[in-house]
């Protein structure tokens, strides 16, 4: 689908955040508006209150916390993602492969520590999982 230009006023901070972050992710200061712009009219009406709500009675260290709340959700969702996405991958390549985080990140050491070479596919112990103890 091709673009569409929008025109938009931003606050003087706001434009030297956006030329500083567009330098440094080497992306046009369009292409981080647009990604910014998707991701809120994604967000459910909700999240806009809250928001709009934090932004306007807040204190800028509220604000803060709930920036910082927000990356460390977005961070958690990466990891897991990547988590099933090596899982995958190992079951790809060499049977059931690990299950659980912990085996996972028993597996990912065995990789480290044997110079890459990814032992012989076996079924790992599931007697530990991150969530249940």
């Amino acid at each position: 689908m091709p673009g569409k230009t929008i025109s938009m006023h931003a606050s003087g901070e706001t434009a030297q955040l956006l030329e500083h972050l567009a330098r440094v992710e080497d992306r046009s200061p369009s292409q981080i508006a647009a990604a910014a712009l998707a991701f809120y009219l994604r967000l459910p009406p909700e999240a806009h209150a809250a928001l709009r709500h934090v932004q306007a009675l807040g204190t800028p260290d509220d604000v803060g916390q709930v920036m910082r709340r927000i990356t460390r959700m977005l961070l958690n969702a990466q990891y897991e993602v990547a988590v099933g996405q090596l899982g995958r991958e190992l079951r790809e390549q060499g049977g059931p492969g690990p299950e659980t985080e912990d085996e996972m990140l028993d597996e990912a050491a065995r990789l480290v520590a044997g110079g890459g070479q990814a032992p012989a596919p076996s079924r790992p112990s599931r007697a530990r999982t991150r969530k249940g103890g």
